[in-house]
């Protein structure tokens, strides 16, 4: 049941106990304050819940839907594994309740359209767990960006490879490396993050031409990733990305006719041209084959600040300050869609050996994922993506009506 009247203090709800769930319920009681705390949480084990709830002393719940209806809760942070993302979401906002999802959105395009859409028609807000953007030196690059000081963008490089995991990683969950339970490999999980910048500072691209392989892991998914961007007008983007490599590297690239910027492994520099090339190149007289050099380079190296310890609580005071004073989100819902799909793009390119343009037909990605756990799967996820989107469909189908049910705290 929606709390009357203006929110005076955001009272956040925590659905969802694993490793990540547990420390946002920590993180939201060691930071609470002026604008936020913590109200309850809710998990299936009912042991877990038990032992979370109280030694955070809050209220704790074996099921979600009575920690919505309680009227404890004027947001929840949804960090269930992504394919209960949708479900929960659109659960909270007919009870009237402000979200903050764990990434990915979910886990295919449909049910993530579908929850922007629920939120939307019942008013509540929806951010999302992309903390990345408001580290120091990815808030510097996309002013530097926005500002145009490197004037038109032409090449953007990615590389993220600082994803290693063991097989012991993939085989702690009966979930990880599955199709039939996480849908997807490191396009889907580990690298949401930089996918999600990667859109952010570049922009969506309109074509995707996708490579995915699996190295030395024994799992279902991919674990390595290579996606060529097209945008038009000349301008392209590389990603590699994998979880079978190291030592790995952390590298974006951006380079444009008045300048080029790069970030690696935490540090940022940027060099200006004294002039454009576009002019340089027409101005210039020399007319030799080698030894060319084009205008001359001024290097700047930021000094970036130490990062806050929590940095996911960032997005938990931005998603705050929003609902209590207006503040714009660091990470709406509407565009956390991006990411999924330019993933999702990869997806259907690599595995159907085809270009794919931007947006992605939803229900083509699904019918792609479908036979991937078909030809694929082993059983190992125990098609719990496959209940998840069940249980979605039934909950579209038939809209919650009528006042919630009266609950007890537990």
């Amino acid at each position: 049941m929606r709390r009357k009247g203006r929110i005076r203090k955001v009272r956040y709800g925590v659905v969802g106990l694993g490793v990540m769930g547990a420390r946002h319920a920590q993180w939201i009681q060691d930071t609470g304050g002026r604008d936020y705390s913590l109200a309850a949480v809710s998990d299936q084990r009912a042991g877990v819940a038990r032992k979370i709830g109280k030694a955070l002393c809050v209220p704790h719940f074996t099921d979600a839907q009575e920690m919505f209806d309680s009227s404890l809760c004027d947001a929840v942070v949804v960090a269930t594994p992504h394919y209960w993302h949708p479900h929960l979401a659109i659960r909270a906002a007919r009870a009237g309740l402000h979200v903050v999802c764990e990434k990915p959105l979910a886990s295919t395009i449909g049910p993530a359209q579908a929850m922007i859409a629920e939120c939307k028609k019942h008013k509540v807000a929806l951010g999302v767990m992309y903390q990345s953007r408001t580290l120091a030196i990815m808030k510097i690059m996309k002013r530097i960006i926005d500002s145009e000081r490197l004037g038109d963008i032409y090449r953007v490089t990615l590389v993220c490879s600082k994803w290693y995991r063991t097989q012991a990683y993939y085989d702690s969950g009966m979930w990880r490396g599955t199709w039939d339970g996480e849908g997807g490999g490191i396009l889907l999980n580990q690298a949401a993050h930089h996918l999600d910048l990667f859109g952010w500072l570049a922009g969506p691209p309109q074509r995707v031409t996708a490579f995915v392989s699996t190295r030395l892991h024994k799992i279902e998914v991919e674990n390595t990733a290579d996606v060529i961007c097209q945008y038009g007008g000349g301008k392209i983007g590389y990603i590699h990305t994998t979880t079978a490599t190291w030592p790995g590297v952390e590298k974006f690239e951006f380079w444009g006719d008045k300048g080029v910027m790069v970030a690696q492994d935490g540090k940022l520099r940027v060099g200006t041209l004294a002039r454009a090339i576009s002019k340089h190149m027409f101005e210039h007289k020399e007319n030799r084959a080698d030894y060319i050099f084009g205008p001359p380079v001024k290097w700047k190296q930021y000094k970036l600040p130490a990062e806050p310890r929590f940095g996911h609580m960032s997005i938990i005071r931005n998603f705050a300050a929003h609902l209590l004073r207006g503040v714009p989100l660091v990470a709406p819902g509407a565009e956390a869609i991006d990411e999924l799909m330019l993933s999702s793009a990869a997806y259907l390119s690599a595995h159907k050996g085809k270009t794919v343009a931007l947006p992605v037909d939803a229900e083509e990605f699904e019918r792609l994922v479908a036979s991937m756990e078909r030809k694929y799967s082993t059983g190992r996820g125990r098609g719990v993506r496959a209940q998840a989107r069940r249980e979605l469909r039934k909950l579209l189908t038939v809209p919650r009506t009528g006042k919630s049910k009266t609950t007890k705290r537990r």
